[in-house]
């Protein structure tokens, strides 16, 4: 039980930042002069850039398009439109439960416009119960799964899904939209084992095919993002040396004394927020994170930032998607027209969530039901662990 009347006086001692990120208006209007600066010296600043690749201590993201790129994006959607969305959640194993297992549940929304046509809504469960899903095989070794692996698997079944219902209900005529929940950027991927590494990579690849082969587009769509890639490109401008070379000039300093640390520490979407009008979105950039050099080259992870009016919202996308200016066009356009008809958040992402998500009470009628299904197999004895026991009750 959390005691209020003592972390009250901890929280008074909460100071005023700006925000979480540090984004104070000093802080801010330096970087938006150097980021005007580096639109203004463009040639400069790509060489610059080109030159400190492999040098500095973060990757450095590409520029696909001219770095002070402001492309406006129409707010009338296509006659005839699918949108589809998805979202999971899960129940982790345990060997505190009755039953070692864990069970993902994947919601899909799609919604047409422009046709009658009643919105699918599926809440789709999948359990994982055997010895072979519980231990894997990697490395010719057995592992024992964590919430790390079933995110990542959490991650695989959302795509398949979201491609799979994408790809069934869009029609030839239909402008079509896949939109995935938070990152396409599997971020932690790069703490599992390498032979895990590669299959990951090769089912997304397949996945990727598929939208590709079936025009369909996807993007991630990342709210209140934290991501700081085009501020990182943006302190290789703001270096005093000729070439950013981190570990020859500042390998004894603490990452706030960097001279390039002037506009640091800051993120992506609050230098977009004061540059980019509403309806509009920035240049586009391919990441030079590592997860995302994994994959082929037409599919390495690309993203741009989009003035939703409610906030601006990063979106990452494959780059073969990128190379489409049609498919891409008409996918911010779609997405900007989900956001306003969701006052702010797109619809099918939100009822994604809402199917998806597994509450409480939920948790414990899916353990009530396992516990049933193992009396009629005969076990005798069904019981949580003695701490799950004494966690929900108190003898004071």
């Amino acid at each position: 039980m959390l005691d209020l009347n003592k972390v009250i006086k901890q929280i008074k001692a909460l100071e005023n930042r700006g925000d979480h990120d540090g984004s104070g208006a000093d802080l801010l209007s330096l970087a938006l002069s150097k980021f005007e600066e580096a639109i203004g010296d463009a040639a400069k600043f790509e060489e610059k850039l080109d030159g400190s690749e492999g040098t500095t201590w973060w990757p450095l993201a590409k520029s696909i398009e001219q770095f002070g790129t402001i492309c406006s994006i129409s707010t009338k959607p296509p006659a005839k439109s699918l949108v589809v969305g998805v979202d999971g959640s899960q129940i982790m194993p345990s060997h505190h439960e009755i039953y070692s297992c864990f069970l993902l549940n994947i919601g899909v929304s799609a919604i047409t416009y422009g046709i009658k046509k009643a919105p699918t809504l599926l809440s789709k469960p999948f359990l994982f119960h055997r010895p072979e899903d519980l231990y894997p095989l990697v490395d010719r070794r057995r592992m024992h799964i964590d919430e790390l692996y079933v995110s990542l698997e959490r991650y695989l079944l959302e795509f398949e899904e979201l491609a799979q219902t994408a790809i069934t209900l869009k029609e030839n005529d239909m402008a079509t939209l896949a939109l995935f929940d938070g990152a396409l950027i599997p971020w932690s991927l790069e703490k599992m084992p390498p032979t895990y590494v590669d299959q990951f990579i090769e089912r997304a690849k397949n996945i990727y095919a598929l939208l590709r082969q079936n025009k369909v587009p996807v993007m991630g769509y990342i709210s209140h993002s934290r991501s700081s890639e085009v501020v990182n490109m943006l302190r290789v401008y703001n270096c005093p040396y000729e070439l950013s070379h981190c570990r020859n000039y500042c390998s004894e300093l603490n990452e706030e004394d960097f001279p390039c640390s002037t506009i640091w520490p800051l993120t992506d979407r609050h230098l977009f927020k004061n540059s980019l009008p509403a309806n509009s979105r920035g240049p586009i950039f391919q990441s030079s994170a590592k997860m995302s050099q994994l994959f082929d080259a037409e599919n390495r992870i690309c993203f741009s930032y989009l003035n939703v009016a409610s906030e601006v919202v990063r979106l990452e996308f494959p780059r073969w998607l990128a190379s489409d200016k049609a498919l891409l066009e008409q996918a911010f356009i779609l997405t900007l027209n989900q956001t306003s008809k969701g006052m702010g958040y797109p619809i099918v992402l939100t009822e994604a969530h809402h199917l998806a998500v597994i509450k409480n009470q939920e948790r414990k009628q899916f353990f009530d039901l396992v516990a049933k299904q193992l009396l009629t197999l005969g076990v005798k004895r069904i019981a949580q662990s003695p701490k799950e026991q004494k966690k929900q009750t108190s003898f004071v």
